[in-house]
C-alpha cells in the first residue's frame, strides 16, 4: 500500500514537473513595427516575406489604437503595457516622457541612468538592465485619470510569475529619445531586468533625415545575449518609426519609398531574429503601438496591423471579447493575451480581453486590406453623415418651431418644403443603416444613402398621402434595427451613423447614435400603428404595444445584442412614460414609476444573466457589472464622472446640441403659440401626444445616463420633435 502511494505521489510531481517546464519553455516576442498601415505593408513593391508569412501562419487583425487618452500617440505603449488607457503627455512644451528609458550604465546629464533613477525615485536597481526615467512623471499623470491605472502590470505580472522580461531596440533620431518599448515590458517601478535600448544599437546614416538607423548586427547581438534567458522578448526594429516621425517633412512620394524601403529592413531584422528559433517553442505577436498620420491624398483610418502567431495555433482572423468582430481588437487587448499565452491569470486592472483566431474562408491578407478600405470610406461618409444630418435636422427644427409661431400666416410652400425637408430626415438613419449592408466605395455610400432616404420618404409620403409619412420611416427603422441586432449586428457595425470602431468607443451592439434613434423611432411608430384607425385601439393592441417596447429596452440591454446599459436605461424611462398613457388618460407619476420599475427589471433581468453567467467577460456591461463586484461604489462613481465629463464636453461642442434644443423649441412654440394645425393633428391622433411626451422624457433620461448622450438625445427628439412638426404644418 505504501509502494502505491509513493508511486503516485512520484507520478503526480512527474505531472506537474512537465506541465511547469513546459509553461516555461514556451516564450514571447512582442515585435514593434510602428506607424504603419496594412496598405503599407501589402503595398506593391513592398518586400516583407517574413512579415507576409507570420500573417499566413497565424491570425490577423486590426487594432484600434486611438482610444480616449491616446488619440495623439502618446501613451500608446503605456497602454498596452498597463492593460488600461494610459496617459503619457509632455509637459510645458515639452516632449512625452514615455520614450525617456535607458540601460542603467548609459550616461543621462553626466551621470549613469541607473543612478539618476535611484536618485529620482528613491528606488533600488537591483540586477536589472533598463531603467525608465519618466516613471514618476507618468505615474503622478495616471494618479489623477476617474478610473484606475497601473503602470507596468503586464509586466510586473509577468515577473511575479516567475518569467523573465526582456527589451531590445531603439527608435531614437537626433531630436528626441524614443526607447518606448520599455513602456510595455517595465514593472510597475520602471525596471526591466534584460535586454539593451542603449545608443549603442544605432549607426549613423547621412542620407537619411533623421540622421540613425537601426545598426542590423548590433540588434541582433543584443538579441541572442538574451534569447536563452528570457521568457518574453519585446523588440522594437526602429525604422518604421523614424520614417513615421519625419514623414511630416517629406515629399509624400519620398515618405512612401522611405516607408517601404524600412518595412523591407524591418522584415530583414525581422528574419534574423527568427532564425534558428525552435518554432514549438517561440509565439510571435507583431504590434503596431501608433496610427501614422495621413498622407495627404489618403482617408487614413486609426486601425493598425496586428499579427500573432502562436506555436501549433489556428490561422484566420483575430478578434476578442472586446471588439466581437472579426478582424479587429484594441490595444488593451494585448496585455491580456500575453498573459493568456503563458497560462497566467489577469490581475484587477487590466480592461482588455484575450485575443483568438477564428478560422476564416478565403485569402485573411486581402480580407484585411479590403477591410482597411471599408472602414476608410465608412469614416470619411460618418464625417458628412453626423454634419449635414445634425445640420438639417436642427434647421428643419427651428424652422418648424418658427412656423408654429407664425400659425396659418406661414406661407404654404414653406410648410411644404419643411414638411419635405423633416420626411427625408427622418428616413436618412434607415438608409445609412441599409448601406452598412454591403461594402461601398465612398462615392456609392454617401450617394446610395440619399437615394435610399428620398425612397424611404417618397413611399412613406405616396402610401399615407402625405397625412402619415412619418409612419413608414420610423417603423422600417425599428424592424431594421431589430432584426439586425438579432444576426450580429453586422450592418450597424459599418453604417456611417453608427459607432466608430476607429476612435475605439465602442465595437458591438448597439452605439448611443442609433439607440437614440430606435428610443424615438419604435414610440412614434407605435403611436402610428395605434391610432392607424378611427376607432380606439383595443386593450390587446395596448398589451402588445407595451410587451413590444419592454422587448426593445430588454434587447438595448442584453450583452448578447444591443449591449448597452446606458441607453437600456434611456429607452426603460421613456417607455416607461409611453406605456403609463396606454392604460391612464393622465398617468400619475407612481403609475410611470411602477411602469417603470417593471421596464427596468425586465431590462435588469436580461443583463445580469448574461453578466453573471460569463463573470463579467460578455460585454461592456459584463465589465460594468465586474468592475462593481471587484470596487464596489468606486467603480459607479467612477463612470459618473466619466460620463459626466464627456457629456457636458459634448454639449458645449457638438452639432447634435443644437438638434436636441430645437426639439425642445418645436415643443416649446406648440405650448406657447398652440398652432391650430398642430392641435388638429394631436387630436386627431390619440397616441401622438404620449409618443411626443415620452420622447421628450426618454432624451432626458438618455442624455443622463450615456457618456455621449447628448447625440442619442438629439435623436430621439428628431424622431419625436420631428414627426410634431411634421404633421402640425400639415393641411387640416
Amino acid at each position: 500500500m505504501k509502494q502505491t502511494k509513493a508511486l503516485l505521489s512520484v507520478a503526480v510531481w512527474l505531472c506537474l514537473l512537465c506541465a511547469s517546464g513546459f509553461a516555461a519553455d514556451r516564450k514571447l516576442i512582442i515585435g514593434i513595427i510602428d506607424q504603419v498601415m496594412w496598405s503599407d505593408v501589402l503595398g506593391e513593391g513592398v518586400r516583407a516575406p517574413t512579415i507576409h508569412a507570420l500573417a499566413r501562419e497565424g491570425g490577423v487583425g486590426m487594432m484600434s489604437v486611438r482610444t480616449a487618452r491616446t488619440s495623439g500617440g502618446e501613451g500608446a505603449y503605456l497602454t498596452i503595457g498597463a492593460g488600461a488607457r494610459a496617459a503619457a503627455a509632455g509637459r510645458q512644451g515639452l516632449p512625452s516622457p514615455e520614450g525617456r528609458a535607458f540601460d542603467v550604465g548609459e550616461s543621462v546629464d553626466g551621470q549613469p541612468a541607473g543612478r539618476v533613477y535611484a536618485s529620482r525615485t528613491g528606488w533600488p536597481i537591483g540586477d536589472n538592465r533598463i531603467v525608465h526615467l519618466g516613471i514618476g512623471e507618468l505615474a503622478r499623470q495616471n494618479q489623477t485619470l476617474s478610473y484606475p491605472v497601473t503602470l507596468g502590470l503586464l509586466g510586473g505580472t509577468l515577473r511575479r510569475a516567475g518569467l523573465r522580461v526582456a527589451c531590445i531596440g531603439n527608435a531614437d533620431t537626433q531630436d528626441r529619445a524614443h526607447r518606448e518599448l520599455v513602456a510595455i515590458g517595465m514593472d510597475e517601478q520602471g525596471l526591466v531586468e534584460l535586454g539593451d535600448v542603449g545608443a549603442d544599437l544605432l549607426e549613423h546614416d547621412a542620407g537619411r533625415p533623421y540622421r540613425e538607423r537601426t545598426n542590423p548586427g548590433a540588434l541582433l547581438s543584443a538579441f541572442h545575449r538574451v534569447a536563452a534567458a528570457a521568457d518574453v522578448i519585446v523588440i522594437d526594429f526602429g525604422e518604421t518609426s523614424r520614417v513615421g516621425e519625419y514623414a511630416a517633412v517629406m515629399p509624400p512620394s519620398t515618405a512612401q519609398r522611405a516607408r517601404a524601403r524600412a518595412i523591407g529592413e524591418v522584415d530583414k531584422l525581422l528574419a534574423g531574429v527568427l532564425r534558428g528559433l525552435p518554432r514549438s517553442d517561440w509565439g510571435v505577436l507583431l504590434v503596431t503601438p501608433t496610427a501614422r498620420e495621413a498622407d495627404p491624398e489618403e482617408t487614413l483610418v486609426n486601425l493598425t496591423p496586428v499579427i500573432f502567431r502562436e506555436p501549433g495555433g489556428a490561422k484566420g482572423l483575430l478578434t476578442s471579447p472586446s471588439t466581437r468582430r472579426r478582424g479587429l481588437v484594441v490595444n488593451t487587448d494585448v496585455a491580456a493575451t500575453v498573459l493568456q499565452y503563458f497560462n497566467i491569470s489577469a490581475p484587477a486592472g487590466l480592461v482588455g480581453r484575450p485575443m483568438r483566431v477564428e478560422p476564416a474562408k478565403g485569402n485573411s491578407l486581402a480580407r484585411m486590406r479590403s477591410d482597411e478600405a471599408r472602414q476608410s470610406a465608412v469614416e470619411v461618409a460618418r464625417r458628412y453623415a453626423f454634419r449635414w444630418l445634425a445640420a438639417l435636422s436642427a434647421i428643419a427644427l427651428w424652422a418648424s418651431a418658427g412656423m408654429f409661431a407664425l400659425g396659418d400666416r406661414a406661407p404654404r410652400w414653406l410648410r411644404s418644403l419643411a414638411r419635405g425637408l423633416l420626411l427625408f430626415l427622418l428616413s436618412a438613419p434607415a438608409a445609412l443603416l441599409l448601406v452598412g449592408a454591403r461594402p461601398l466605395a465612398l462615392p456609392q455610400m454617401l450617394g446610395g444613402a440619399v437615394a435610399l432616404a428620398a425612397v424611404i420618404a417618397f413611399l412613406g409620403a405616396a402610401l399615407t398621402s402625405w397625412r402619415s409619412g412619418h409612419a413608414l420611416p420610423a417603423i422600417a427603422l425599428t424592424a431594421l434595427l431589430v432584426w439586425d441586432l438579432w444576426r450580429g449586428g453586422a450592418m450597424l457595425a459599418w453604417s456611417p451613423l453608427s459607432y466608430s470602431a476607429a476612435s475605439g468607443a465602442r465595437f458591438y451592439g448597439i452605439g448611443n447614435e442609433y439607440g437614440g434613434a430606435l428610443l424615438g423611432a419604435a414610440m412614434v411608430g407605435i403611436a402610428a400603428l395605434l391610432s392607424r384607425r378611427e376607432h380606439p385601439s383595443s386593450g390587446g393592441e395596448r398589451f402588445l404595444a407595451a410587451v413590444a417596447l419592454i422587448g426593445i429596452a430588454a434587447m438595448v440591454g442584453y450583452p448578447r445584442f444591443g449591449a448597452n446599459l446606458g441607453m437600456a436605461l434611456g429607452c426603460a424611462v421613456g417607455f416607461a412614460v409611453f406605456i403609463a398613457y396606454l392604460w391612464h388618460e393622465r398617468p400619475s407619476w407612481a403609475n410611470v414609476l411602477t411602469i417603470l420599475i417593471v421596464v427596468g427589471a425586465a431590462t435588469g433581468v436580461a443583463v445580469g444573466v448574461d453578466a453573471f453567467r460569463r463573470g463579467g467577460e460578455a460585454s461592456h456591461v459584463g465589465m460594468f457589472v465586474a468592475s462593481v463586484k471587484q470596487q464596489g461604489w468606486t467603480a459607479l462613481v467612477q463612470v459618473a464622472v466619466r460620463k459626466w465629463t464627456m457629456n457636458w464636453s459634448l454639449v458645449r461642442a457638438s452639432l447634435w446640441t443644437d438638434v436636441a434644443v430645437a426639439g425642445f423649441g418645436v415643443m416649446g412654440a406648440l405650448l406657447l403659440a398652440r398652432p391650430r394645425r398642430a392641435l388638429t393633428a394631436l387630436a386627431e391622433r390619440e397616441w401622438l401626444s404620449p409618443a411626443v411626451v415620452a420622447c421628450a422624457v426618454g432624451a432626458i433620461a438618455s442624455w443622463a445616463f450615456n457618456d455621449s448622450g447628448i447625440v442619442a438625445a438629439a435623436l430621439v427628439m428628431l424622431y419625436g420633435a420631428g414627426t410634431l412638426a411634421y404633421l402640425g404644418l400639415g393641411e387640416t
